[in-house]
């Protein structure tokens, strides 16, 4: 565990001098999206929305003492083309098949492989295969997460980041915890350059549906 606090850590490093701040994220929004009955069930989006426009998460994580979990009392809908990651779904693939829209997936702002660079830490992690399969998602020692410099990963005008859909004919629950910065300056080349702090939003959670 101690791998994944350095390594996460680390991340933030590569964009700025942090000084711990608790007070930038505000709060989850879960909307529902109309998937017109092409899969069985609901379909639900899940955003963490930040206080400021440009505010940032660079990573969901589940370490020791803090785990994350995200289950369904149902199994969750998982096409044959999607993944456990939005950044596994292929947009050509999509517009083949439109159930694959309403894929199962977790993410950090953006809903398929364009542009993606989200991934999964450990190297080779194990915690999607069962998210993968209809069950639950649930880690002490991983995380979801973008290098904090990605576009996707910064709050846009409404302050909401994505960060998973999911679909069931369930009720989703989910407990995460969020690793991110404040707004910060940029430079020409898209690269934060100055006044980003920490933000660390521990046992924050979720529910979808009745």
């Amino acid at each position: 565990m101690n791998y994944l606090k350095f390594s996460l850590t680390t991340v933030v490093a590569m964009a700025c001098m942090p000084v711990l701040s608790l007070g930038q994220f505000s709060h989850m929004d879960v909307e529902e999206v109309d998937n017109g009955g092409v899969v069985n069930g609901r379909t639900y989006r899940v955003y963490a929305v930040m206080q400021n426009e440009g505010d940032v998460i660079d990573a969901i994580f589940g370490e020791a003492g803090k785990p994350l979990l995200i289950s369904s009392t149902s199994p969750f809908y998982q096409h044959p083309k999607g993944g456990g990651l939005a950044a596994e779904v292929q947009r050509f693939d999509i517009q083949n098949d439109a159930a694959l829209m309403f894929d199962t997936w977790v993410t950090i702002g953006l809903e398929d492989n364009y542009m993606n660079s989200l991934t999964a830490f450990p190297p080779d992690t194990d915690f999607l295969g069962e998210f993968e399969r209809g069950g639950e998602l649930a880690t002490d020692n991983g995380a979801w997460f973008v290098l904090p410099d990605k576009r996707q990963a910064f709050a846009p005008e409404d302050k909401r980041i994505l960060i998973g859909q999911f679909t069931t004919r369930g009720k989703v629950s989910g407990l995460i915890n969020i690793h991110g910065r404040t707004k910060a300056i940029l430079g020409v080349d898209g690269t934060v350059q100055d006044g980003a702090q920490l933000i660390q939003a521990e046992g924050v959670t979720f529910t979808c549906g009745q």
